[in-house]
């Protein structure tokens, strides 16, 4: 009965629904769209979507609670950010119904899943979420929030500049050369660690 309920629900998903990369030429100066998919409760809107936008990187963020976008809404997506919250089972709901509507060429180092949490928590709180990301050969990557709230007491989500300027790298730069210079330095903090940090 599960089996059939997924097939019907495959089968709904039309191809106008899938969200595609953006097929034209993109000029190198104009920043990118990255489109971050959150369920409610996820991010504290819009002031963790601000985040993405700091440093160097200068993308443009569009949020939604979940695929599919509007028909009406095309546009030219440079990378995907799928919100995963600990202890929020909406959250990975979110995700697990998203993905079917994201065109497999995202899969291939454009899709990550971000982790985040408001409260502490150890390694068996999130083996769901890296089970299912391997699945998928996604990335996942864990971010922190500060300490430091903002107005409405709540703490705020931090984003390596870093990390996204390897999934959305800045405007005008040199994507291959931000990809050597991260491995460089992720393979230089495993040397100092004696061969302990895991590199993801």
């Amino acid at each position: 009965m599960e089996a059939s309920q997924t097939i019907i629900a495959n089968d709904s998903i039309t191809s106008d629904k899938i969200l595609r990369p953006y097929s034209f030429l993109r000029n190198i100066h104009i920043p990118r769209t990255v489109l971050v998919i959150a369920s409610e409760q996820c991010l504290s809107v819009p002031q963790d979507l601000k985040t993405f936008t700091e440093g160097d990187n200068g993308v443009h963020v569009y949020y939604t609670k979940k695929l599919p976008l509007s028909n009406n809404i095309n546009l030219p997506i440079e990378s995907i950010v799928l919100v995963y919250k600990i202890f929020d089972r909406d959250s990975l709901k979110a995700i697990k119904d998203s993905l079917p509507y994201i065109d497999v060429r995202y899969l291939v180092g454009k899709c990550f899943i971000l982790v985040t949490s408001d409260k502490e928590f150890c390694s068996g709180d999130t083996e769901e979420i890296e089970n299912f990301a391997s699945s998928y050969h996604l990335p996942i990557h864990f971010v922190s929030k500060t300490q430091d709230a903002g107005s409405d007491g709540k703490p705020r989500l931090q984003i390596p500049s870093n990390l996204m300027a390897i999934y959305c790298p800045p405007v005008g730069s040199d994507v291959n050369s931000l990809i050597i210079n991260a491995t460089i330095a992720r393979s230089s903090q495993w040397v100092k660690d004696g061969g302990n940090t895991q590199l993801t």
